[in-house]
Parts: C-alpha cells; structure tokens; sequence
C-alpha cells in the first residue's frame, strides 16, 4: 500500500494502521480512503487482529480530504468519488475489531469523520480540530454529521460544523468526542498501552462488546439478547478462565 502504513504487532493482536502522506499533512486523497476499503474488507474477518489503531505519520492525524485529488476525479466519475469517504468510514466503523483514533496535531474535516466512525478517540495535548467544510462551500457529509450528533449533541455539533471554528484537545475532551487527552511526549506510549490493554481482554467478551457497540450505533441493539452473551461468554475458554481468575481475587 503506498498512502497506508500497517504495523501488526501478533503477540498482543493489534494493528496499527497509519495514514502515510506527511508531506501533504497526511491528506485523505481518493486513493488513500480506497486502500483503506480494501484494508477493512481484507482484515474483517481476521480473528487474530483484536484491536486496530489509527493514526496519522509525523505528529499529525491528517488535514483532512484532498480536495484537489478529488477535484480531479469528479470530473471522471462524480458520484463514487464523492461517495468515497462515506464508504471508507462505514467500513471503519463496521470492523468487528475495536477501533481506536489515536490523534495528534491536525485533525480536521474528514479527519473528524474517520475519528467518529472508529470505538475511541484519544488524543495528544498538541491536538487541533475543525470542520471548515462549510468555508470551502460544501455540507459535512460521509455520514459526519450522523456520527458527530451521536457523539457531542446535536446543539454542539451544529455549532462546530456552522461556524467552522478551531478547537483544541481540551475542548474535544469536553464535549466528549475524545476519551482522554495525553501529554505530547508521553502519547504514542499511551496510545499503544490502551490498545494493548483492551487486547488482552477475552476474545470471546470483546467481540461481544464491539457487535453490541454497532448494534447501538445502528439502532438495532435488543437487550433481551443479554442472558445469551453472557452465557456464550462464560462458555468460551478464555472467558471462563478470565472469570474464575476475577472471582478468586473477590474472594
């Protein structure tokens, strides 16, 4: 892959996949996001890849789309290529892995969007936000909109997206669309140790926990079917083992 850069780490089972174009600020060009297609449909069934973790090359997430790369192929095919992104975020956002967006620096316009699709957002003190896609004459799509009214309100979501404004970390973590904020010089350990962290956790209860995350997300999660994934849990080797282990230190 030339734009994306994947780093498989086998003995914890996490992904590290990078957005590679620093010289354009890691840019999200129409071949980027199709690479990124590809790469979720190849990994989807993967049982062996727990968590995946996205982030930008050189200090920064990405700047968002392209637009001059997609300018240019408008004119071929208009409707895919406009169409691209929202393609890529639902193939993010429908991974049976955790995901994690690993943020820092700049994090703007498609950016936010491929950061809501993913389970959790974590960034660096260094972070910048925006969603200037109303200044560049265009509505937020790629199901943005979607993913920001779920995450922040609708209220704070049509502020960001109307006026266009800059926020910093702090203020992300605020209105909740990042998790935790994390010293510059201490991120990239951070952000890994989460990943390995939630890695280790059963495999059996972690797949349960992300196929109940995007039930939620797609309105569709049933509660009734709780009794059912506990005892599928508790079934499988790992999680019996988890479970005697948890109970014995309550003991």
């Amino acid at each position: 892959m030339k734009d994306l850069k994947t780093t498989f780490k086998s003995l914890i089972g996490v992904m590290h996949v990078e957005f590679n174009r620093p010289s354009t600020l890691n840019s999200l060009s129409p071949d980027l996001l199709h690479e990124l297609i590809d790469l979720c449909n190849f990994i989807n069934d993967d049982d062996d890849i727990r968590v995946i973790v996205l982030e930008g090359s050189e200090e920064n997430f990405s700047s968002g789309a392209d637009l001059p790369s997609f300018q240019k192929m408008l004119v071929d095919d208009p409707h895919e290529t406009a169409d691209l992104g929202r393609v890529a975020a639902e193939a993010l956002s429908s991974l049976p892995q955790i995901t994690i967006a690993a943020i820092q620096g700049h994090c703007i316009g498609g950016a936010m969007v491929l950061a809501s699709a993913c389970d959790i957002r974590i960034a660096s003190k260094n972070s910048s936000f925006s969603i200037p896609e109303l200044d560049a004459g265009i509505p937020l799509t790629w199901g943005g909109l979607d993913y920001l009214v779920r995450l922040v309100g609708f209220s704070v979501a049509t502020d960001l997206v109307t006026t266009c404004r800059k926020f910093d970390a702090n203020e992300a973590y605020d209105i909740g669309f990042i998790s935790r904020v994390i010293k510059d010089e201490d991120f990239k350990q951070e952000s890994a140790d989460v990943a390995r962290v939630i890695s280790k956790k059963p495999e059996m209860a972690l797949k349960i926990t992300k196929q109940q995350l995007i039930s939620i997300r797609n309105g569709n999660y049933n509660s009734k079917e709780d009794a059912e994934l506990i005892l599928k849990s508790l079934a499988s080797p790992e999680g019996k083992e988890a479970n005697k282990k948890y109970v014995k230190k309550l003991s």
